[in-house]
This record gives structure tokens, sequence and C-alpha cells, in this order.
């Protein structure tokens, strides 16, 4: 049996997306308070805003234990706001309770949405909250006075046929939007205490009628009961309200007075508040549209063919290409829907580096440079988690401790730099620190015990080195604490990469620090791709990466032969020649009118032999099965597949691998 009931349990969706926003505001907050050794006004003003709401908001969610909480925390920053204004080097407990708060909502709305979820016990934060209260707030404690509603000059309210009872307008705060639900969560909570009671709007739940009028004018309520003194004095302490207006008290009968707005300023407002309007949409609705898109852009390339087969080449012209750009204008909007800032994931960020220097007792701080760049929302999320990783990593293993940075001449906090950057179809995240950087020898020598050389360790080059660190259970730390010594980090954040089809960079200098540079792509939808055969098999490469082509026959006296390995000429250099019929197990002898196309990718660039070119076309790139695993593209430098309009099977080159392979080893069969 669930812990909510069903009128909570409709609500838990909005619970959960406020609260996570509240506690996202309570960490900034807070990181920004820690950071200057300060509460600025704002800052208690802010947190008092956040406690309030997860108090009230728990309350009707039936969080008793976690609203109970809340309301300590809310009277500390209460009593600050009201007896302090600011408070200057603010006392360290005050920090750690906060933070642990913050832990424990963010764990707990992770289990929440699971039936069988039961409330935390929270006896030890409670404990630390009510300690911190009497040491440092309660000998200045003033006694809590109760807020009497605001009360205005009768007002007629026809709203209610002249009915006789309390009645109220409730206002609530500008631009807490979905006012409707508001309005029916702060209903569902007083009605227990009324023998009657009716609202203005009447339909709060279903109707979007009802937010737009609740937000211009407020809430009408009609109440009577035996307790109207508790029953206004939840509606003052309710969720996002802002005040809370007497227009008739149940012992006098209404009078008829003036127009609570008058029109023009009603119709002014009303534009105001409408000039943008927001929705709240599911993230799963937008992956359904995501999905759906490319399904559409699928069946076109069907259509398309078919059209083409059957001589109607005047409909695919046509027609068909007006339906075209309809698909691809609503692929367009869908992909800037699902688009985030990158900077989202700073806060987050912060905390793991202000939580693991304090652990391991170093000292850093983290640069920022991200801009105003957007990628579509599963790979901010995706590049989030690697982040995480890459920050634990960076001061376990990178930043010394403040002692030995000053012997080496370094300042004592360490320098983390986190830096975006996007070009034509990619994003670009770089972490870099000033810390002791990759041991190379130490490298190996862990690599020799594991027995993962493959090669004499004279013929590794420093970029091979470095790549042994993202083996499975890898590490050089002969300890294992909480933040690293398993062997997972570096992995994690290789695998992740891998995932998104996206690469993992790693550069290092002894004593100077490292840098690790993630490349994914901005989205994970359609990919606009030049698409070429070899043999019966059909092959792409994102058009971005394709800079030229041409015959074979026409570079054919420019190719050589350095190592074993096919280079030609190209651009007064000379680059990497692969021979994909090789790599597919065809015969080798390249056959009359191949083609060359010349790419480039992100750190490495090349020729490709192929039998033809065909036409470049947006298509939707799937990932391989997870039964082939990583090995697989690694060995082949396929990333994925797609269906093509005549039912063909178009394997996606990834060509930093397919080159890199070629660097290494030469091309080889798949």
């Amino acid at each position: 049996m669930s812990y909510f009931d069903e009128d909570a349990r409709e609500m838990l969706e909005v619970y959960l997306l406020e609260t996570r926003q509240l506690t996202e505001q309570l960490n900034n907050c807070l990181m920004e308070a820690e950071k200057n050794n300060r509460f600025a006004e704002e800052d208690i003003h802010g947190i008092f805003r956040v406690m309030h709401t997860i108090k009230s908001s728990s309350a009707m969610m039936g969080l008793t234990q976690l609203s109970a909480l809340a309301h300590k925390l809310e009277d500390i920053f209460a009593y600050y706001r009201e007896e302090i204004g600011t408070i200057e080097n603010p006392e360290q407990e005050i920090f750690d309770l906060m933070f642990l708060v913050s832990d424990h909502i963010t764990a707990e709305m992770e289990r929440m949405e699971a039936e069988e979820y039961v409330p935390s016990d929270i006896k030890r934060i409670e404990k630390q909250a009510e300690e911190y209260w009497e040491q440092f707030c309660c000998d200045e404690q003033k006694k809590e006075q109760i807020v009497e509603p605001q009360q205005e000059d009768p007002q007629k309210c026809d709203y209610f046929d002249g009915k006789s009872g309390t009645i109220v307008n409730v206002i609530f705060e500008q631009g807490c939007r979905l006012e409707n639900v508001r309005a029916f969560m702060l209903i569902r909570q007083i009605r227990g205490l009324c023998s009657d009671l009716e609202t203005y709007p009447p339909d709060l739940e279903h109707s979007s009628e009802s937010s737009a009028f609740i937000g211009e004018e407020g809430l009408y309520i009609c109440f009577t009961s035996d307790q109207k003194t508790e029953v206004l004095e939840l509606m003052e302490k309710g969720l996002f309200v802002n005040r809370v207006i007497l227009i008739a008290d149940e012992e006098e009968p209404e009078e008829s007075t003036e127009e609570l707005i008058p029109q023009e300023s009603q119709t002014k407002k009303q534009q105001e508040t409408r000039e943008t309007e927001f929705l709240d949409v599911k993230a799963e609705k937008l992956d359904k549209m995501q999905n759906l898109s490319c399904e559409m852009v699928i069946q076109m390339l069907v259509l398309e063919e078919a059209l083409r087969k059957n001589g109607l080449e005047d409909i695919r012209e046509g027609t068909a290409r007006q339906i075209n750009l309809l698909i691809s204008e609503m692929e367009r909007t869908v992909m800037e829907m699902r688009m985030r800032p990158v900077n989202r994931i700073v806060p987050k960020l912060r905390r793991i580096l202000r939580d693991i220097c304090r652990d391991e007792g170093k000292e850093a701080e983290l640069v920022i440079n991200c801009g105003d760049i957007e990628a579509d929302k599963s790979i901010v999320e995706c590049c989030s988690e690697a982040l995480m990783h890459l920050i634990r990593n960076a001061v376990d293993h990178g930043i010394e401790s403040g002692q030995v940075r000053q012997d080496l001449g370094k300042e004592k906090k360490g320098k983390i730099v986190f830096q975006v950057e996007s070009t034509v179809g990619e994003l670009l995240l770089t972490l870099s620190d000033d810390g002791c950087g990759l041991d190379e020898e130490k490298i190996l020598n862990k690599a020799r015990e594991r027995e993962l050389l493959v090669k004499p360790e004279a013929e590794y080059t420093s970029q091979e080195i470095y790549e042994l660190i993202l083996k499975p259970g890898f590490t050089t730390n002969e300890t294992v604490n909480a933040y690293s010594g398993r062997g997972v980090g570096l992995d994690v954040v290789n695998n992740i990469m891998e995932e998104i089809g996206g690469h993992l960079y790693i550069e290092s200098q002894a004593g100077v620090g490292s840098k690790f540079t993630m490349v994914a792509p901005l989205t994970l939808s359609t990919i606009e791709s030049a698409c070429f055969r070899v043999g019966a098999y059909h092959f792409s490469v994102p058009a971005r990466y394709v800079f030229n082509f041409m015959e074979y026959e026409e570079k054919q006296k420019q190719i050589r032969q350095i190592d074993g390995h096919s280079y030609v000429l190209y651009d007064g250099k000379m680059v990497p020649l692969i021979n994909l019929r090789k790599v597919c197990g065809l015969e080798e002898e390249v056959p009359e009118h191949s083609i060359v196309i010349y790419v480039r990718g992100t750190r490495r660039e090349g020729c490709l032999v192929a039998d033809a070119m065909q036409e470049q076309k947006r298509i939707v790139v799937r990932p391989l099965p997870t039964l082939l695993g990583s090995s697989f593209r690694k060995a082949t430098g396929i990333s994925g597949c797609s269906i093509m309009g005549d039912g063909n099977i178009c394997a996606a080159l990834d060509l930093e691998t397919v080159i890199g392979n070629f660097e290494k080893e030469g091309a080889h069969e798949f």
C-alpha cells in the first residue's frame, strides 16, 4: 500500500518538481554564502522562503516529519531575518546542518515515487537543528505572533449568490504558476475544518481557465466553521499565499460595494500577466515527441524511395518535399524544446568539490567558463554525471594538500577550471586542474601488475599510457576511500561518452596538472549525414566531418606506403588512406571510379576509399545493441546504425575510432 493517499499521489509529480527546484536554490544560496563567509540579506530571505515553501508543501503531502524539520529551519532563518538582517562570519555548524538537510531531502525525493516508500527517520537531523536553535537562537527568541488576515472594508462578492458565511479572497504570490493546483491543495487542507465550503472558481483541479482567473483576481472562498480562526491561520500559512483579504464575516450579511479591480487596471494586468506563458511538460512526453519525429523521418525516407522507384519524381519534388520541410521544422522545434543550458550543472559540481575538499582536507576553487551554451537535456544529464567523477578524480589524484603545494611553490588553494565550448554539432567540455599530473611510470607499474600491457613498455606513447587508466577497475590508489580506490571513476566517464557517441581525451604534464576533454554531440536526434557504399555495405558519417571527395584515380599517384600503411598527399600533408574494402573483408583491389573522401574529426583526419558516394540526408542513427558491447565499437569503428528508405542497414562510422585504429595497427577486418 502506498504511503500517499490518492489525492496526494496525484500531486506528487508537482511536489517533486518544485522541491527539486527549491533544493537547487538552497544549495546555490549556501554555496555562495560559504564562499563569501557571510549570509547576505538576500541569502537569508531566499533560504527562509525555501524552507517555508517546503514546510507547507510537505505538510499538504502528509510528510509531517519533513514539514516539522523545515519549520524548525524556517524559524532559525526567521530569527536571522528579523533580528540581524545579515550574518558575518557564520558558524560552520549552520552550513553543515543545511547541507545535511538538503542531502536528506534530495535522497527522500529519489525514493518517493516507489510504491513501498516510507519516510526515513530524521531524528538525528532534528536533534542537530534543535541543538543549533538552542545554542545560537533561543536566547533571543521572541514569541511567535499570529498574523491576522488583512481585512478590508466589506466588499461586494456576487460569486456566491448572497450566501451567508465568511468570505475571503486569497491572493497568491505573483509568478507562482499552477494557481489552480495551489488553490486545490489549500482547499484540501482546510476542508475538514469547515461545515460548508464553496469556492470561485468552482472547478479548481481540472480547469485551466481557473488558473488564469486566480492568477489575476485571486481565489474566493465562502465557508462556515466553528474553528474560523484555525481556518484563517491555515490559509495565511498556505503554500505561495501572499495575503488573505477578509471580505465578509459570517455574522454580517453581504453588502454591496464597489468593484474590487477597476476594469482598465484589470485589463492592463491581464496583458502583463499573459505576456509570457509557460507550461510544465513531463520529460517523458518530450522523449516521446522526439521518438515520433525520428520515426517520421524514417518513414519519409521510405516514401521518397518508393516515389523514386515508381517514377513519381514530380510528387517527390513537390508534395513530398513540402512534407519533408514541415517534418524538419517540427523536428527542430522538438529539439529546441529539449535544449538545456549546460551551466545548470555548475551548482552540483561546486557542491561536490566543496564536500570532497572538506573530507580530504584540501583546498580548491572551481573556475567556470560556460557562457550560454545549450545541449539536449539527455546530453547535459550524462555529462553532469561524468563531470562529477572527473571532479572527484581531480581532487583525490591531482590536487595536492596545501602544505605540499606551498613547498612546490604553488598557491595553497588548487584550481580546477571547467570550460564549455560548442562547434558545429558538438559540445566540448574541458576539466583541467593544476595538480601533480599523471605519473606515467606509476601507471605502467600498475598495468604490469594487472597484466594489461599488450606490447613492450618502451613502445607505449604517453597517450596510450593515459588510456590505461580508463580500463575497468584500474586505480593507482593503494587504499580505498569514499571517492576512489575501486577503479570505477574514469571507466564510468569513458563508458558514458561511448554511450552518447562521444570521446574522452586526456592530456597531462607531471607537476603541472591534467586536462580531460569530453567531446559529445549536441543532440541525439537525427544527424545530417553523408552516405556512401562499399560493396554491398552502406556507411554514413556526419556531414560536418566531410570536407571534400574526389576520384580515386586522381589521387593514385600521390599514395605512399609508410611502415606498411597507406598514406595520401592532401593539401600539402600526408594523411592516412583507409581502404574500406579491406576493413569490410572484401577484395582489396579498388574498383574503377572509386572515390576518396577527405574527413576531419575532432582530433584526427584522413581519407576513406569507398566504391560510390550516395546522397547527403538526415538520418536517424540508433545505438548498437548492448549485446555487442563497447569492444565491438572500438574494434570496428561502427557506433550505430540506420534504416534507409530502401530497407538497407547503414552503419554509422566513428571517425576518431576508425582513424585511430589505422594509426595504431593498420586497418583490420570487422
